[in-house]
């Protein structure tokens, strides 16, 4: 009986081993993440970098970096010549799927509904629809943490703390010159899903503010 209660437990435990992603795995190796984010809050993150790479990358055989490279490319192309109907081609609603997989709490961490003010004397509050970064969760602070060790994160951190939003249009000119090797790492391909999800749901979700004034 004690055998049997053995092998079972040894079942579930190689089952669950299964279930881990090699994402999650990829961001536990990592020492910086595994030291700044708790193992549910890794899980989490994995689930956001997975999705991203289920759209991007349809042919399995072709590098991860690689596939950022050629979408990050394609998708600014498309921006800078204006074609008609320009969307991110990600699915919105599985984007929508995914966001309900993630803790609360820790989504909150990566993306939040912003207010801008409207009237004279600015008193009327109006939240925004889509989501943006949070500037104060721990995701943007993980980014802060790294100035040291990357250039993207540094500059890309001091620009938002200036503008407190996501601006397709002015990251985009500096994003069009990286090459392969930018998209290298967990923490690229990390950085990278979570802004083209953030512009996505921005699309999606956008309401111009002049009609609400």
């Amino acid at each position: 009986m004690k055998k049997l209660i053995s092998l079972i437990l040894i079942l579930l435990l190689i089952g669950c081993s299964k279930q881990e992603s090699a994402t999650y795995k990829e961001m536990k190796a990592d020492e910086l993440m595994s030291d700044y984010f708790s193992d549910n809050e890794l899980k989490d993150l994995a689930k956001i970098v997975d999705f991203f790479d289920s759209e991007i990358r349809l042919d399995k055989s072709k590098p991860k970096d690689e596939a950022y490279f050629e979408f990050n490319k394609n998708i600014i192309e498309e921006c800078i010549n204006e074609i008609k109907g320009f969307k991110i081609p990600l699915n919105y609603k599985l984007q929508e799927e995914v966001y309900s997989k993630i803790d609360t709490a820790f989504f909150k961490e990566i993306w939040v509904h912003r207010n801008f003010y409207k009237g004279l004397g600015m008193e009327k509050s109006i939240l925004e629809k889509a989501y943006d970064l949070n500037l104060f969760g721990k995701y943007m602070l993980f980014l802060k943490s790294l100035k040291n060790q990357d250039v993207l994160f540094r500059d890309f951190y001091k620009m938002f703390s200036l503008s407190n939003e996501i601006s397709f249009g002015v990251q985009s000119a500096a994003f069009y010159q990286f090459e392969m090797k930018e998209f290298k790492g967990i923490k690229r391909r990390l950085f990278f899903a979570i802004y083209y999800l953030t512009i996505n749901d921005k699309m999606h979700n956008y309401n111009s503010r002049k009609k609400q004034l």
